[in-house]
């Protein structure tokens, strides 16, 4: 490819990018006319139509024996050991299973709504409860929390966990998000327009002035006969 030839690609390519740009002012109503309607609908949807879901979390601490006033290190290395052993109980079928039939429902219900996690370099086992129902949510925690501290005892012979946080009924829903949506919404719409007219820009196969025909027969326009409306 020669000098010339690159340098007339390389303007093709900045005239293109002008009139791409100019189309896209030119239409600059579209795209807002677009925003504004996407961010309506998804805000409308997710007011009116998304279920909100709201969370109670309980934490649980493994306590080590102290003796006055100085903590047994060697339990505190076994709770390490054993909290995740803990965490995988609570998401286990038995646990579940018996918080389920105190509460009439099925143990699939709690196990979709339920979360169970270690925090990261602690002892404190957090156990969380989403659902559409704040009191619903409480309800299940609660459940699972018992269950789990009884059966503990009873067959394991643990009784070191302590509640640290109780499970409380959520005055606000966690989800879904009215400003993540209407940032969604704008986003999309902007998407949507910008798009539509890049598609038309590219498939535009029209002449639309003397500029364009001489770059197309690639010889200059001696005239142009002009257009009168009737």
């Amino acid at each position: 490819m020669t000098d010339n030839e690159i340098l007339k690609s390389e303007d093709e390519i900045e005239i293109n990018l002008g009139e791409l740009f100019q189309l896209l002012k030119k239409n600059i109503k579209l795209i807002i006319i677009s925003i504004l309607l996407c961010t309506v609908l998804l805000g409308i949807v997710t007011v009116f139509v998304i279920n909100k879901k709201y969370e109670s979390t309980t934490r649980l601490f493994l306590k080590p024996d102290v003796t006055e006033g100085i903590a047994d290190y060697s339990q505190i290395n076994s709770n390490n050991l054993m909290v995740n052993n803990y965490v995988e109980m609570i998401k286990g079928n038995n646990i579940q299973g018996i918080a389920a039939n105190e509460l009439n429902m099925d143990a699939e219900e709690i196990n979709s709504c339920l979360s169970v996690t270690n925090e990261t370099d602690t002892q404190i086992i957090s156990i969380t409860a989403k659902t559409i129902d704040p009191a619903l949510s409480k309800d299940i925690v609660d459940a699972v929390v018992e269950t789990f501290t009884k059966e503990a005892k009873e067959k394991l012979n643990v009784n070191n966990i302590t509640v640290v946080d109780e499970a409380e009924i959520a005055t606000e829903p966690v989800s879904p998000s009215l400003k993540l949506n209407l940032v969604i919404g704008a986003l999309l719409g902007a998407s949507l327009s910008i798009g539509y007219l890049f598609i038309k820009f590219m498939l535009d196969t029209h002449i639309h002035n003397k500029e364009e025909v001489e770059k197309f027969l690639g010889i200059p326009c001696l005239g142009s006969v002009p257009y009168f409306e009737e």
